[in-house]
């Protein structure tokens, strides 16, 4: 009896030991950890994806809201779990590149703790100007800035946010010589333009602004992007006024650096098979983004990008958010 039981359990060890990672490590959920409370953009998108991915990878997906200390709470979660590829982190420019430079208590290298699965989104930032400033193109108001110094005042939805550390790149890039005015969130900060609070807004778009903007309340002055935007194809192009001046606000599933990439590959399949889908692009790009399969290569320049400007950026204006 005692043979036959020795003899079982080694048959069902050598079985596991010859079945491929992945097929073992998806017994077990997958957890995708938003860096955020639920109902904003980047949640969003992790439901978008959770059943597609369900069905491809035959498991179940669960997410998990884990908000505060600007993603690095969710980030921690993720690296303290096992390296299986059963735990997945949903970031962005903010804790996946920011957070990190602005908090020690953080406690992560963005560049080497996290491995890319893939991107799932980016969206081009607008850079928008009360009705108020005598200006229609990025040339108009860099010459406008330049001959008032002092006077603009620019809104972001906080200390650290991409909008602010965007918009004082573009002030060291462009020569200007502009205050900044944090508020809570992105909402007042529109709000703050339409009143002529703040005269410019460096922000991704809402349908809100882009109401705004397309009824001449305010503005659009250029976007980010590397090409034209379809959202606005006449607009400037800021690169043009300040030359590799590019950037996107982006969404991409990662996981912890070590994670094998016999977990990871069939993850990778599943999401370019669920971003492949009609109705799941339609309903992520109803966010206001655009749905973007880079691969893990492209995410991690991304990522390396973000670090080296905006710490620059950071230590410069000697920001920190401990």
């Amino acid at each position: 009896m005692i043979r036959r039981r020795f003899l079982a359990a080694t048959g069902a060890a050598g079985l596991a030991s010859a079945l491929p990672f992945s097929a073992i490590a998806r017994e077990r959920p997958i957890r995708i950890v938003v860096p955020y409370a639920a109902g904003g953009p980047t949640d969003s998108m992790a439901r978008l994806l959770q059943e597609p991915l369900q069905r491809s990878l035959d498991g179940i997906v669960i997410v998990e809201n884990m908000a505060g200390a600007g993603g690095s709470i969710g980030a921690q979660n993720v690296l303290n779990a096992p390296a299986d590829g059963n735990t997945l982190f949903l970031g962005n420019n903010g804790p996946s590149a920011v957070t990190p430079l602005l908090q020690k208590s953080a406690r992560f290298d963005p560049v080497k703790d996290f491995v890319p699965v893939g991107m799932i989104a980016k969206s081009t930032m607008v850079l928008a100007v009360s009705a108020q400033v005598p200006a229609n193109d990025m040339k108009s108001f860099i010459a406008y800035g330049r001959a008032n110094p002092g006077k603009l005042n620019y809104a972001s939805a906080g200390v650290g946010s991409l909008g602010h550390l965007a918009s004082a790149l573009v002030a060291k890039e462009a020569g200007l010589q502009m205050t900044h005015v944090p508020y809570k969130g992105q909402a007042p900060t529109l709000q703050a333009l339409l009143a002529n609070e703040v005269q410019m807004l460096l922000t991704t778009p809402t349908a809100a602004m882009l109401d705004h903007i397309a009824n001449g309340r305010i503005k659009l002055i250029a976007v980010t992007s590397d090409t034209p935007s379809p959202m606005a194809p006449k607009a400037d192009l800021v690169r043009q006024a300040i030359p590799g001046f590019v950037l996107y606000s982006w969404f991409a599933l990662m996981a912890r650096a070590g994670t094998p990439d016999a977990a990871l590959a069939p993850i990778r399949k599943a999401l370019a098979g669920a971003l492949a889908n009609g109705e799941v692009r339609k309903r992520i790009e109803a966010l206001g983004v655009n749905v973007d399969s880079d691969g893990p290569t492209q995410v991690a320049e991304y990522i390396r990008q973000d670090v080296a400007r905006w710490g620059a950026i950071i230590r410069d204006q000697k920001l920190s958010a401990d």
